[in-house]
């Protein structure tokens, strides 16, 4: 087979590590890829989405896999659908779920998943008086996608009408914040779930636990996340069949039956709280860096499990998960996560292994063709052991493998 995969962040580099696995794929794209994707296939530089399709149909790609939710909210699939080039990802119709959470928290409600109680407005006045009603904390969204910049937890009353503010009328979000969503914040533990989907069949994935926060200890800003275990030390079976009873399988069943079949992979994001899990926010697209120890510990061949997704034809009834633990540390360049530095020279990357592999996420290639930094999260070190605690200790012996000036991880990935 075939495959096109679009994306050049750790997620992508994650999936094709353990695509290229497959002994059904004969060739690999990424789209625009990074330095490390290059010893698994070809990267291409693909401008837009009509130079993605085009370069699909022109090379006979049988499979497009999409990591990026922007593509997927910008219609990808539709239009490889028209050229009839399967596509693991869902349709435009269908990434709404993440490309509008005013859409999202519609559907909930009339599926009765349990989540946080909500209002959506386009009109500032009115989001100030439904402020004025809510117990504080609160949270406001911009209802689009915001490059994970557009949420906003307000101590205050001053501090929600300040975001709103900033999300609707100084447009600090553009058009994401056209409209918004406020609604109670949740206590609890934040925990996520991905199932594999035809539109009617799931498949579930092995659990991970992210670490968002910069600093140890979970201080210090949000950032896109700074390390990953799997799997998810909090997480028990029952919980996984809570969720597929009470949220996967009715959110599906409601896509399918509305005309809106998801096929791809559903993350939902969870708050664990007193009363069980309550639904955050649904991601039309696998994790980052979640998907950096999930893919160590998927033994199933992933690539036909993707094609028969994408096709709507899901014939796997379980994936086959190797009970070894795996764990991610994410270096992260200086001044991550608000403004960080790109151009430093990386060195020390040491090879995969049996049980270890560095995931590049924010690397290119410098003058001389040397790896330099081009992003905020540079590279996700990942190894993976019998039990935790040794997969910690062989990502950390990795991580301090590589070097460059700034390098910044978190100390206690695994250890929450």
């Amino acid at each position: 087979m075939r495959v096109l995969i679009v994306g050049g962040g750790g997620r992508e580099h994650a999936l094709g590590w353990k695509i290229a696995q497959s002994p059904l794929l004969s060739k690999l794209y990424f789209s625009p890829g990074n330095p490390g994707t290059e010893g698994l296939g070809s990267n291409v530089q693909l401008m837009d989405q009509a130079a993605m399709v085009q370069f699909a149909a022109d090379e006979s790609i049988d499979l497009v896999v999409v990591g990026p939710e922007k593509e997927l909210v910008d219609g990808i699939a539709d239009a490889l659908a028209l050229k009839g080039i399967p596509c693991f990802g869902p349709s435009k119709a269908a990434a709404q779920l993440e490309g509008s959470k005013a859409f999202s928290k519609e559907v909930m409600d009339r599926v009765g998943v349990p989540t946080a109680k909500y209002g959506a407005f386009t009109d500032y006045d009115q989001a100030c008086k439904f402020l004025e009603k809510m117990g504080l904390p609160v949270v406001i969204k911009a209802d689009g996608l915001a490059s994970g910049k557009g949420v906003t937890i307000c101590q205050t009353r001053d501090q929600g009408k300040a975001a709103l503010k900033e999300a609707m009328l100084d447009q600090r979000f553009g058009s994401a914040g056209n409209m918004v969503v406020i609604e109670e914040f949740l206590t609890g533990t934040e925990a996520s779930f991905h199932v594999i989907t035809d539109g009617e069949r799931l498949l579930r994935l092995p659990t991970a636990q992210d670490h968002k926060a910069l600093g140890e200890g979970n201080t210090g800003p949000n950032t896109g996340g700074m390390g990953t275990c799997s799997p998810n030390p909090v997480w028990t079976e029952r919980m996984s069949d809570e969720v597929m009873e009470s949220v996967a399988g009715p959110i599906i069943d409601y896509m399918r039956d509305q005309g809106m079949p998801f096929r791809g992979v559903l993350f939902i994001g969870l708050m664990l709280t007193w009363h069980g899990p309550k639904v955050l926010e649904f991601n039309v697209r696998f994790g980052d860096p979640e998907t950096q120890v999930m893919m160590p510990r998927i033994k199933t061949d992933l690539l036909p499990v993707l094609f028969q997704s994408a096709r709507g034809r899901l014939e796997v009834q379980d994936l086959e998960i190797d009970p070894q633990h795996a764990v991610c540390v994410v270096l992260s360049a200086a001044g991550y996560p608000d403004s960080p530095r790109k151009g430093d020279v990386i060195t020390g990357i040491p090879e995969s292994g049996p049980d270890q592999v560095v995931f590049h996420a924010g690397t290119a290639h410098g003058r001389d063709h040397e790896v330099i930094t081009s992003g905020g999260r540079v590279m996700g070190a990942t190894a993976w052991a019998g039990n935790l605690e040794t997969a910690r200790k062989r990502a950390y012996k990795v991580a301090n493998q590589v070097q460059f000036e700034g390098k910044y991880m978190r100390k206690d990935i695994g250890l929450k």
